[in-house]
């Protein structure tokens, strides 16, 4: 189990924040050539649910793992509350171990959080990139051991990829992907599980993501 702290990086991922950061101050919410100038402003947000299929405890079938994630400019969070069934796990330095029925949780919380770019892709739907350091807090259990904790974490850096369909959630377009840095050192649970830059997603069955211009009101 490891000991809840507040999250730290390493020198050369330090640096590649920081670059991040800087071009989200120059670009954030710009799309594309004309949009820059207009001057056309955007912010992002988007709450939903993923569901990826992960190999059966037994046989050669899948199990569904739902994973629920949020976010905006300002936060950001994935969450995998509970595992109906077991399910096999292949691991970075563990090997395949199978995961008891209700015995895994993972949840990653971003409260440092950078808006670095909004882009249109190829098929001309909008993408937005966010960037930031989050604490993941992971448990796992077998038939033989209990690893992780449910509320101690492990700091961590995050790439998140956002995408905008229109209106329709993942069946329009929408998908969220949470891509992690995870450093050997200071955070071995979860480099030993994921590896070191696990990318977080599956198909989105539920919410929407929604990249537009902001809602303003004035305080009253």
């Amino acid at each position: 189990m490891v000991g809840k702290r507040r999250p730290t990086l390493p020198r050369r991922s330090l640096l590649r924040l920081t670059g991040a950061i800087g071009a989200g101050v120059v670009g954030t919410g710009l799309v594309g050539t004309r949009a820059r100038a207009q001057g056309e402003m955007l912010t992002v947000s988007g709450a939903g649910v993923n569901v990826k299929q992960m190999p059966a405890a037994v046989g050669n079938g899948t199990v569904p793992l739902r994973e629920s994630f949020s976010f905006d400019a300002h936060y950001a969070q994935c969450i995998i509350e509970d595992n109906a069934e077991a399910f096999a796990m292949p691991t970075f330095a563990m090997g395949t171990v199978t995961i008891d029925a209700h015995q895994f949780f993972m949840g990653m919380y971003a409260n440092d959080v950078a808006l670095v770019s909004i882009k249109r892709n190829a098929a001309g739907l909008l993408v937005a990139k966010l960037t930031g350091t989050l604490g993941c807090a992971t448990y796992a259990g077998t038939a033989e051991t209990v690893v992780g904790s449910r509320t101690a974490t492990e700091p961590a850096f995050y790439e998140i990829e956002a995408v905008d369909g229109g209106e329709g959630g993942g069946e329009a377009g929408d998908s969220f992907t949470f891509t992690v840095y995870f450093d050997s050192a200071q955070s071995p649970l979860n480099y030993a599980i994921f590896g070191p830059n696990p990318a977080f997603t599956g198909t989105m069955v539920s919410g929407e993501i929604t990249i537009g211009p902001p809602v303003l009101l004035p305080l009253t």
